[in-house]
């Protein structure tokens, strides 16, 4: 019997639509002037626990102002590996996050900013259960990057390692260059870097910089260089 995974589109029901109504008004109106907000162009699931989030810390920067611009916490796949509704998106410790063209962050996004920096480009889109978390170092991510489900993106360890008596540095910052595909259940640890049109695997685990050049395929555990002049179209 195949083991192969069964993928498939979830649509949010008309029913989650209608309901996430009242924090989609709720959000765009905190994080926007009443001009921009009024216009609806941040569409939030219910589902979203959003905490500290303001217009000082959360930024936009947008050609235009649109209805339906950007969703969070709408859609994804079910993969056979989880099924996540319940997403966050949590500010604090003056971390911000600055967001340059539309964005879709599906259902099960945890976007944390502890005292970092987030920095979305434009057509930003993220799979089913994503993990990004920033502390006191940033996170940049260029215009139309495609994440796949359970991917992590952190620029921090959890703990200090302690070598010879002194603390080693946990915290790094994360550069992924313009059209980057970060395959499903890859991972980006600090001071990680991808250069326009790269992708990395699935599965794979980045953890610094391997090379500046652009049109490379990395991949394994950790990362390694697997070929090179590569491209990638949907």
């Amino acid at each position: 019997m195949s083991t192969r995974l069964k993928k498939r589109r979830l649509h949010p029901s008309i029913w989650e639509l209608v309901l996430s109504i009242p924090k989609t008004i709720y959000f765009n109106f905190k994080v926007l002037p009443f001009k921009r907000a009024i216009k609806l162009p941040f569409f939030v699931s219910l589902h979203l626990k959003i905490k500290g989030v303001n217009r000082k810390n959360f930024i936009t920067n947008f050609d235009k102002y649109s209805f339906g611009l950007c969703r969070i916490g709408i859609s994804g796949s079910e993969t056979g590996l989880l099924i996540k509704k319940k997403g966050l998106l949590f500010i604090h410790n003056g971390g911000k996050i600055f967001v340059n063209g539309p964005i879709s962050l599906s259902r099960g996004i945890y976007l944390e900013c502890n005292g970092g920096l987030i920095t979305f480009g434009k057509d930003i889109k993220m799979n089913t259960g994503c993990y990004i978390e920033s502390e006191k170092a940033s996170i940049t991510i260029g215009d139309s990057c495609s994440f796949g489900w359970n991917c992590v993106v952190k620029n921090c360890d959890g703990h200090h390692i302690i070598c010879d008596g002194q603390p080693l540095s946990n915290k790094g910052d994360i550069t992924i260059g313009n059209h980057c595909w970060i395959c499903s259940e890859a991972t980006i640890l600090k001071t990680g870097y991808l250069g326009n049109d790269c992708v990395l695997a699935y599965r794979s685990l980045l953890t610094k910089k391997l090379s500046e050049d652009s049109n490379i395929l990395y991949g394994g555990q950790p990362a390694k260089i697997l070929k090179k002049n590569i491209n990638w179209d949907v």
